[in-house]
């Protein structure tokens, strides 16, 4: 059979299991384009930006358990692909961006003028940094190696995105083979010894301590243990914590379920790990927002074990942490086989749930406008089980959605957490589709606004999901840090400033959406209650207030003397009375806590 080498690619993305690609269409990209819509086991996906092709990709490869693959042209085309790849490769997210690029013979060459073919732009330079592998390809006989080997790189060790650049007259040359017939994309990663990994110091410091606890992060689903995972939580009955893209995990009303520690995060979990003796943290980065900016007095009375993948994450660990090299899957297999677990913890699990109890009421303060803190309460109230909860990245509204929405058991829940890129929210939900679930996305107005065209994209693939649209006014987060730190001297984040946000529900009702503006906490909870169950795409914009600041959240405090000090991560804001810190601290509290009581 002769046809293209764009359609034996094509041909082999959609063996390894691959039922769709995002793109746009070019001039740059024609070829492969074509090869993608001829391919009958393929669905295209058009999406009115290439960023948002992307992270559509990146979502489908994220929840569907597949390799998500995003097609885009020269030029712009492959620039505005750039955000999507740097979240994928942050969050450790196997993808396959392929790029059209001019014929071979108008690539300029190095330190040649700026731009030789149409539209041309060395792209592999420009993601050199954020794909594991990225190559424009110059020669026919090589061009399906590299394809199978991008794959095998993109879904191997500490998984990430990658990137093939192809000329448009190797798109378009004639190639003679047979048909792909299904490729496991195990059989292409590349088999490795992992590295042996310090088990019998692990299993003896369980053994001598008293209060441990598990910190499970994103490396566990990249590792495909979270199965295993949960049987380690069930033999181990050792209380867990969970790094946001672990939050659906476990329901959170589970009795070992501890919540998420962070800057921004409920006061219990960050108690908690401050007062564990041993912390084990498997597949987790130990990022600045999850140790509040202080990785040395994170967990600061306990003996703190790192299993990562990543030697050079293990390296920028405190000295005084233990770094163990392994994939979680591995780790947790081994500890499983291992460790006997005599479950003598029940004095430390009792504390635990004390503490948590204590502190799980909300601390927000009604106002005539609805809270942001009231929407989510509502929303962990009314969303299903067995659903699957997109969110927007950064922002107020998402910040307070992933310190305390209360989980239900079967949810699937996802955002970009390394880059945190505004306008994840309507590509994510496009790149989800069609996945037989009931989807659901929180959103907030400023992320909203990044790719909004991509509404319409949800109307035009017939989505039949549930948009929680968060109005306050743009940019509340950076509002709060204007006024709190600024003297409120306002700079892009206002009407006065400079931004003005649209009524999104009015725009969303221009497109033919179905859309409803909630303008108080009653019509809130009427109007989403009596529609949400419908079968048909439906956008919900919820005004809150403009200017709530955060509940609880790690602040840096102005004293009389003029300095800055960041309080500790168990002693967040609203600061509590010393008498209440010291009762759930054991009466260790953190000298930096009494001088700021003395000095604010």
């Amino acid at each position: 059979m002769i046809d293209t080498l764009s359609y034996f690619a094509v041909d082999f993305i959609h063996s390894l299991g691959v039922k769709k690609i995002f793109m746009v269409p070019g001039g740059g990209n024609m070829f492969l384009v074509d090869a993608v819509g001829r391919h009958k086991g393929i669905e295209v996906i058009s999406t009115h930006n290439e960023q948002s092709a992307v992270i559509a990709a990146e979502a489908y490869s994220r929840i569907g358990n597949n390799l998500g693959v995003a097609l885009v042209t020269s030029g712009p085309g492959a620039t505005n692909s750039v955000t999507g790849i740097a979240g994928a490769w942050f969050d450790s997210i196997p993808l396959l961006i392929i790029s059209g690029q001019v014929k071979r013979k108008d690539i300029k060459k190095e330190n040649d003028v700026r731009q030789k073919g149409p539209q041309e732009i060395d792209i592999v330079s420009m993601v050199k940094n954020i794909t594991k592998y990225a190559k424009t390809i110059k020669c026919k006989k090589s061009f399906l190696q590299e394809f199978k080997k991008a794959v095998r790189i993109a879904c191997s060790d500490r998984p990430g995105p990658v990137l093939l650049d192809i000329p448009l007259d190797l798109q378009a040359a004639p190639y003679q083979g047979k048909r792909f017939i299904k490729t496991k994309i195990d059989s292409l990663k590349t088999k490795k010894k992992i590295e042996s990994s310090s088990l019998e110091l692990v299993i003896n410091k369980i053994k001598n301590s008293r209060k441990p606890i598990f910190l499970l992060g994103q490396g566990i689903k990249s590792s495909n243990a979270v199965s295993i995972a949960k049987k380690l939580i069930q033999k181990s009955k050792v209380p867990f914590l969970l790094t946001w893209p672990m939050i659906d995990f476990l329901p959170f009303d589970h009795n070992l379920n501890m919540g998420r520690p962070g800057a921004v995060a409920k006061r219990f979990s960050n108690i908690i790990i401050q007062n564990c003796d041993l912390l084990i943290s498997i597949g987790a980065r130990l990022d600045r927002v999850v140790t509040a900016h202080k990785p040395n007095n994170f967990a600061k009375r306990a003996d703190v074990i790192c299993i990562d993948i990543d030697s050079n994450e293990l390296k920028k660990h405190p000295k005084r942490f233990y770094k163990v090299k392994s994939d979680c899957k591995s780790f947790i297999n081994a500890l499983m086989k291992n460790c006997e677990f005599k479950n003598k913890n029940t004095e430390w699990h009792l504390e635990c749930k004390k503490v948590k109890n204590y502190f799980l009421k909300n601390e927000y303060k009604k106002n005539k406008k609805t809270s942001i803190y009231e929407v989510i309460d509502f929303l962990s109230e009314i969303l299903p089980t067995n659903s699957i909860i997109a969110t927007g990245s950064s922002g107020l509204s998402i910040e307070a959605f992933y310190a305390h929405f209360l989980n239900k058991k079967h949810q699937k829940i996802f955002l970009t957490t390394g880059l945190g890129a505004m306008g994840y929210g309507f590509p994510s939900l496009v790149g989800i589709n069609n996945l037989e679930k009931k989807l659901f996305l929180f959103e907030s107005d400023g992320s909203a606004m990044m790719n909004l065209q991509e509404l319409q994209t949800l109307k035009t693939i017939n989505s039949k999901a549930k948009i929680f649209l968060i109005n306050n006014k743009g940019y509340a987060s950076i509002r709060n840090t204007q006024r709190n730190y600024f003297q409120g001297r306002y700079v892009g984040t206002t009407i006065s400033s400079g931004l003005e946000t649209p009524s999104i529900s009015k725009l969303s009702k221009s497109l033919g959406i179905n859309s409803f503006s909630c303008h108080n906490r009653q019509q809130m909870r009427e109007i989403i209650s009596a529609n949400i169950n419908k079968n048909q795409l439906i956008l919900f914009e919820i005004f809150v207030q403009e200017n709530e600041n955060l509940y609880p959240k790690c602040s840096t405090h102005d004293l009389k003397s003029g300095n800055f000090i960041s309080a500790p991560i168990e002693d967040m804001s609203p600061l509590l009375s010393i008498d209440v810190l010291k009762k759930f601290t054991n009466n260790k509290i953190d000298k930096l806590s009494e001088r700021i009581r003395d000095e604010i």
